[in-house]
C-alpha cells in the first residue's frame, strides 16, 4: 500500500488569528502583528497578512519600515493564548482524520498526519485534503494549505508550492517525486538556510535538479558530511516514520471576543450572552480533553484600551459550563464599569488537572 503523508500549514497564522478570530473588523485589510509605530512604539513585525505582504511587508521587519511600505497597515497587539487555542483546535481536527489519530506537530501552526488508511475511503487524496481544509476553515475560521506526498520532507515542500489556501499533490513513485523537486530552488529544503544557499550559489548550484545530477562525491567539497543528506533530499528520499508528538498538559484554556463596534455597558444581554457563549465553548473543550479547571478569569477591555482582569479559585476542579458561567458572570457584574463602552471580553480557565472523580460545585454556591 502506498504511503500518504499530509503536511498542513496554517496560512499567515498569527495574522489570520487576529483577522478572523480576534479582530474580525480587519478582514481584507493589511494587518501586521506588532507594536504600532503610529503610536510611537518600536519593535518588529511578528506576522503580516497576505494583504500586507503584497506591499513587501515581512515578518521580522521593523514596524517603522513596515509602516513606510504600507501606510494603511493596521497594527494589532498579540495575545499568545489566542494562537495556542487556535493551534489546539487545528490539531484536534487533524487527529480525527489521521491514521490511528497520530499527529506530528512541527510547530504551533503546522503538523503532519499519515492518511494511508483514510485515503482508501476517498476517490483520491486531494478529495480528502479538501475535506480537511474545509473542516479546519469551518471550525476554526482560519485558512490553511495542504501538501500531499509519499513522505514528510516532500509533503512540506509541496505545501509551500500551494500557499495560500492551496492543495498540492505529489504523486507516488521515485521518478514522480524527483520530477516535482527538480526545478525548485535548493532553498525549499528544510535545513538549507541562507548560508548554505549562498555557498551552493557560489558553486553555481541553484536547483534541486542540479543536485540530483551530482554524486555524493561531487558534493563533498561543497557540503562535507551533509553531502549524502542533501543528495537524498534532492531526490525526495525520507524514510522517517511519522511518530505522534504526544499530548501535553496546558496551563490554561481561554477565549477572547472583540466586538465589531464597542458595546454600551447597559447592553447587558449582549455582554452576558457573549460571556455565556465563551464559557460554553471553553467547558466543552475541557471536557473533550478530559480536563478539570479550578481557576476562572474574566477579562474586560474598554474603548480606551484599559484592560482589567478578575479571577476566582473554585473549591474543587470542574468541567461544568454552568459553574463556569455562574462564576464568570458574577465576576463580570462585580468588576465592570458603567462609564465606558466595552471593546473586548475574555474568559480563561487555569489550574488544569486530569479528570478523575468529579465533585459537583453546586453545594459550594449559596
Amino acid at each position: 500500500m502506498d504511503c500518504w503523508i499530509m503536511h498542513v500549514d496554517m496560512d499567515a497564522f498569527f495574522a489570520s488569528v487576529e483577522q478572523f478570530r480576534v479582530h474580525p473588523e480587519t478582514q481584507g485589510l493589511p494587518v501586521c502583528v506588532g507594536p504600532d509605530p503610529k503610536r510611537g512604539f518600536r519593535g518588529v513585525v511578528r506576522s503580516a497578512s497576505y494583504e500586507a505582504r503584497a506591499y513587501g511587508v515581512k515578518s521580522g521587519m521593523p514596524v517603522s519600515a513596515a509602516s513606510r511600505l504600507c501606510p494603511t497597515a493596521v497594527f494589532v497587539s498579540s495575545d499568545f493564548s489566542n494562537y495556542v487555542n487556535a493551534s489546539d483546535e487545528m490539531i484536534q481536527i487533524l487527529r480525527e482524520y489521521a491514521d490511528g489519530g497520530r499527529v506530528r506537530k512541527a510547530s504551533i501552526d503546522e503538523a503532519y498526519i499519515e492518511v494511508t488508511e483514510k485515503v482508501a475511503k476517498y476517490s483520491n487524496p486531494v478529495q480528502l485534503a479538501h475535506e480537511i481544509r474545509g473542516n479546519i476553515k469551518t471550525r476554526t475560521n482560519l485558512p490553511c494549505s495542504v501538501g500531499i506526498a509519499p513522505n514528510m520532507a516532500v509533503a512540506k515542500v509541496a505545501t509551500g508550492r500551494g500557499k495560500p489556501n492551496g492543495i498540492t499533490l505529489v504523486s507516488q513513485g521515485a521518478d514522480s517525486v524527483a520530477r516535482f523537486l527538480a526545478p525548485l530552488s535548493v532553498r525549499v529544503v528544510s535545513g538549507v538556510g541562507q548560508k548554505t544557499g549562498e555557498r551552493l550559489h557560489a558553486f553555481g548550484i541553484e536547483t534541486l535538479g542540479q543536485v540530483q545530477r551530482m554524486s555524493v562525491a561531487d558534493l563533498w567539497p561543497i557540503m562535507g558530511r551533509a553531502s549524502s543528506w542533501l543528495h537524498q533530499m534532492s531526490l525526495g528520499i525520507d524514510e522517517r516514520p511519522l511518530l505522534d508528538s504526544g499530548h501535553h498538559m496546558r496551563g490554561s484554556i481561554s477565549h477572547d471576543s472583540t466586538f465589531m463596534e464597542d458595546v454600551d455597558p447597559e447592553a447587558i444581554d449582549v455582554l452576558c450572552g457573549t460571556l455565556t457563549d465563551m464559557c460554553t465553548r471553553i467547558a466543552e473543550k475541557t471536557r473533550s480533553k478530559g480536563l478539570l479547571f479550578r481557576v476562572l478569569t474574566v477579562k474586560i477591555r474598554y474603548r480606551d484600551f484599559t484592560t482589567v482582569q478578575a479571577s476566582r479559585s473554585l473549591p474543587v476542579g470542574t468541567d461544568s459550563s454552568h459553574d463556569l458561567c455562574r462564576g464568570v458572570l458574577d465576576l463580570f457584574n462585580k468588576r465592570r464599569r458603567m462609564d465606558l463602552p466595552i471593546r473586548l471580553l475574555g474568559v480563561k480557565v487555569s489550574d488544569l488537572s486530569e479528570k478523575e472523580d468529579q465533585t459537583t460545585l453546586t453545594q459550594f454556591f449559596r
